[in-house]
């Protein structure tokens, strides 16, 4: 009876064993991420848009290190991501986009005094004319033996979606070509120009062996996020203020399945339904979601049924360009973020 007793105690023992640990770990999967900041140009006050202060770079940076972030290299990341690793906490990394002058001039040297990795997205075409406002391929030379990484961009800066697969192909096969022969590099990481993207493209990416490419729509990426549309968090003067940096570097994923409509390329009907499958778990009445449908920003109406589908409801169209949405929750002490770019055309 006691050996009986015993083997009972044991049993419910492994069992509660079981049932906690698998919620820590779900806990810990639903919080896990890495949050990805972009930068264009640095101290270039006539482009506020595109720029960002060095004097607001050298605050994220201190904060960061501060607050003991872990930056990591891009392509660390991605390889934790590509082989289903757990983030460590707090996990950080860097981008650029466009290789201008003023990110080696000015932007550089201060990643370079607090050693953070950076991956510098480059459009060859500038590059190869020579344009005086853009590194020039010695630059990216330095820079690379520096410690930098750098990654495609394609060759022209086009509005990619607007032209047909043929031409982009052409454009890719030409920046992946430049930087083969002027860097002795193969990159298998690519950004979106303006981060505009579509199906079809992402189907070109992977049949040219491109392994990753990040938009610019706001979010965390998570071990679900698709590896041919991630999100980053972009940063100018107005975006870039500090209380904004501090929140976006602490921000948590929203983890979401089955996002409709699955085409990110809209060309029919320029206010879609838009729905998903909510895989947080969060008290539904934290979730908001907001678009820039109309032309600004505005709350979206949202519905969410039993299952946890989650349905929007535009209040306007969407006007041509990008459109964007962002749903954000609070879970505790956390802010959790989903975020998606389509291409209107």
């Amino acid at each position: 009876m006691q050996l009986f007793k015993l083997k009972n105690l044991i049993l419910y023992v492994a069992i509660f064993h079981f049932i906690f640990l698998n919620n820590l770990l779900a806990e810990t999967a639903d919080k896990n991420g890495a949050n990805i900041f972009m930068y264009h140009r640095f101290d270039e006050s006539k482009y506020p848009s595109t720029n960002i202060s060095i004097e607001q770079l050298e605050k994220h940076l201190i904060y960061l290190i501060n607050n003991d972030f872990n930056i990591e290299t891009i392509d660390d990341i991605l390889e934790k991501k590509n082989r289903g690793k757990l983030f460590l906490p707090k996990t950080i990394g860097f981008t650029v986009d466009d290789a201008f002058l003023s990110f080696f001039k000015n932007g550089w040297p201060i990643f370079k005094k607090y050693k953070i990795p950076i991956t510098l997205f480059v459009s060859t075409d500038v590059i190869d004319e020579s344009h005086w406002n853009y590194m020039s391929w010695d630059n990216l030379r330095k820079f690379i033996n520096e410690g930098g990484s750098v990654a495609l961009h394609s060759a022209s800066h086009m509005h990619m979606p607007l032209h047909d697969v043929s031409y982009i192909k052409d454009d890719l096969i030409s920046s992946i070509n430049a930087i083969k022969r002027e860097l002795n590099i193969s990159p298998k990481v690519f950004a979106y120009p303006y981060g505009e993207a579509s199906n079809e493209i992402i189907d070109l990416l992977k049949e040219l062996n491109i392994e990753y490419a990040f938009g610019q729509h706001s979010g965390v990426i998570h071990k679900d996020t698709n590896q041919y549309y991630m999100p980053r968090f972009a940063l100018n003067e107005n975006y870039g203020k500090i209380d904004r940096f501090i929140f976006s570097a602490n921000t948590k994923p929203l983890i979401i399945k089955n996002f409709l409509p699955n085409k990110i390329l809209l060309t029919e009907y320029r206010k879609p339904k838009i729905q998903f499958d909510l895989i947080s778990k969060i008290d539904k009445s934290q979730l908001n979601c907001f678009s820039n449908s109309g032309g600004k920003w505005n709350k979206v109406n949202l519905e969410v049924d039993q299952d946890n589908t989650v349905t929007l409801n535009l209040n306007e169209f969407f006007l041509i360009g990008r459109g964007r949405i962002n749903c954000t929750a609070k879970k505790g002490e956390d802010w959790l973020w989903f975020g998606h770019q389509f291409t209107i055309n």
